[in-house]
């Protein structure tokens, strides 16, 4: 089994219409980076047509409007691409309980079986690794880990994407010093490894 510091990893980011996918709301932006020992060597950012007006504050949020989804694909159409992207690569997102419970609504509307891909949660790792901290958001963490981050990108899929991936290798290394070395190292912890390949 390969180290956790030389996997391939795939970190992503889902930009959306809500909170929660069982309201009826749908994935309006992916974006992700391939990463392999701590250099990005693939992209992928797409726009999705939800099909509905954005609500000002989603707009507020994720600087996405209206007229900027006009005319692209549909979700079904961009999952199943995002999906034929990743291959075998191990999945990460920062809260990503969020972006699992949209990924796994798509599937169950789109017919597409089961979400078979591990995934780790940079937020689970992050209160693993600093218990003691109260705030475990993507800003504080790129101060915890001095990481360079202009806030007025953030949220949008493909810089956050980003972020959590130079996030993530400092925290592999801070794993690895407490020997935890590979994916089933990982598993053995509570809340990190939230979805498991079958």
């Amino acid at each position: 089994m390969n180290k956790l510091l030389e996997e391939t990893y795939v970190i992503f980011d889902l930009e959306t219409t809500g909170l929660d996918p069982k309201d009826g709301n749908s994935i309006i932006e992916i974006g992700a980076v391939r990463v392999k020992n701590n250099e990005i060597i693939d992209r992928f950012d797409e726009l999705i047509d939800p099909g509905v007006k954005l609500s000002d504050e989603i707009i507020r949020i994720t600087n996405i409007t209206d007229e900027m989804l006009v005319g692209k694909p549909k979700e079904e159409e961009i999952v199943k691409k995002f999906i034929t992207w990743v291959g075998e690569d191990i999945l990460v997102a920062h809260n990503a309980r969020f972006d699992l419970s949209f990924m796994k609504m798509a599937y169950l509307k789109y017919s597409l079986g089961a979400f078979n891909f591990n995934v780790i949660d940079t937020l689970g790792i992050s209160r693993y690794l600093d218990p003691q901290e109260r705030y475990h958001n993507l800003t504080v963490l790129m101060e915890r880990y001095q990481i360079n981050w202009d806030e007025d990108k953030h949220h949008r899929a493909d810089y956050d994407s980003e972020g959590t991936s130079l996030v993530l290798y400092e925290m592999l290394k801070k794993l690895e010093d407490k020997n935890i070395i590979t994916l089933s190292d990982l598993s053995r912890i509570p809340r990190i490894l939230l979805n498991k390949r079958v």
